[in-house]
């Protein structure tokens, strides 16, 4: 049984620590308002006091503590008992963050946040000029459909709306932003914050976007995103994220027609308590990295190996557990991305795969990721 669990059902801790904790946390953080921002620096001193915080959760009882005041859809995806784990106490950040973009309006809510892996609480305002009533019937209608935003991810720094669109805007006359054929290149590579995006780096990336529905009186759409970086140095706490969001497409009558006619930008600083492993193995024939995160499990191999597809290399990868427990990747896995090269009709030379996992993780638990006979240790 899982340790934490145990703590849950048999520690209690006394009456007035949640509110002490509760108060010792919120006074280093400015309240959750919306705010029109570019994004938040990190300070040390936040980050050690949420270290503190959670060690101090810890000692008391492992997991009974609730601080995070997880938002319904993270729960509804992580489960209710995740907030009050180590691990989704030390990922939660309550961000509140808006972005006025003309006449759409985003707002980044809550985050949860590894150094690999984040998934946000995205909201989108529509334009005033949208049918609010032809929206609704889509939202809940099997033949119409809202089809969620494209997103894309860049590790920019400081880069603001109105920079964006006095840099771009020029590009985006003519643009079909309901036909991928017209605004795929755009996307892609026109954009004049290509050079930052995350799919350039060597680290690759894997990402979801899921519709959480739509609120008429407030004009909003809402979505649970996540992006994952599978290798490499990549830390998304390292520096501020911007998130782009293309316009959604409402389709009513078979006819599909974006909602409005730009793009729309987001930055802020993602913050969290480190809680990746990463590890490697190294022959002349054979060489393995594995990244583990409370999210997420990626894995790459090259040199003499013997798969002829991504989901071999998966099912052929088990976590290797400090009470000597060997888990199947593949019974936790939701989701997978990769890829792999090698011979025409031979096995890869070089594969690798990243998936999520369906709840999280407890990495403190994890001593290896083996892959087929080989055993990476983690750290």
């Amino acid at each position: 049984m899982n340790r934490y669990h145990e703590s849950m059902e048999h520690c209690a801790p006394p009456p007035e620590l949640e509110e002490q904790l509760r108060e010792a946390v919120l006074s280093a953080e400015p309240e959750p308002q919306a705010r029109t921002a570019v994004y938040r620096p990190r300070g040390f001193f936040r980050k050690a006091l949420l270290a503190a915080v959670l060690i101090v959760t810890l000692t008391v009882s492992a997991g009974a503590v609730v601080i995070a005041n997880w938002d319904a859809i993270l729960a509804s995806r992580f489960g209710e008992w995740a907030a009050s784990t180590p691990m989704g106490q030390a990922a939660f950040q309550e961000v509140y963050v808006t972005s006025v973009c003309d006449d759409v309006t985003l707002t980044v809510r809550q985050a949860l946040v590894s150094e690999k892996t984040v998934y946000l609480v995205l909201d989108y305002q529509l334009p005033d000029t949208v049918d609010r009533e032809a929206v609704q019937r889509a939202d809940q209608s099997d033949d119409d459909f809202i089809y969620p935003p494209e997103i894309g991810y860049y590790l920019t720094g400081d880069f603001s709306w109105a920079d964006f669109k006095a840099a771009d805007l020029k590009r985006w006359h003519g643009l079909d932003w309901s036909d991928f054929t017209s605004y795929g290149d755009y996307f892609l590579s026109w954009n004049t914050l290509q050079p930052y995006r995350l799919s350039n780096f060597s680290h690759g990336s894997s990402g979801e976007v899921a519709s959480q529905g739509y609120d008429p009186e407030t004009n909003t759409l809402t979505y649970l995103c996540s992006i994952t970086a599978k290798d490499g140095d990549l830390d998304f706490t390292a520096q501020p994220l911007t998130v782009m969001v293309l316009p959604p497409v409402l389709r009513v009558n078979g006819v599909e027609t974006a909602v409005t006619n730009h793009p729309a930008i987001l930055t802020f600083q993602p913050e969290a308590i480190g809680q990746t492993l990463t590890g490697s193995f190294h022959t002349e024939e054979f060489a393995a990295q594995a990244t583990v995160s409370p999210f997420a499990i990626s894995v790459e191999v090259s040199g003499s190996t013997l798969y002829y597809d991504i989901n071999e290399l998966l099912w052929d990868t088990s976590l290797v557990l400090r009470d000597g427990t060997i888990q199947p990747v593949s019974e936790l896995a939701t989701g997978l991305g990769g890829s792999g090269s090698g011979g025409e009709d031979g096995p890869y030379t070089s594969a690798s795969f990243t998936t999520h996992v369906q709840d999280l993780l407890d990495v403190s638990q994890v001593a290896a990721v083996q892959v087929g006979d080989i055993q990476i240790p983690l750290e």
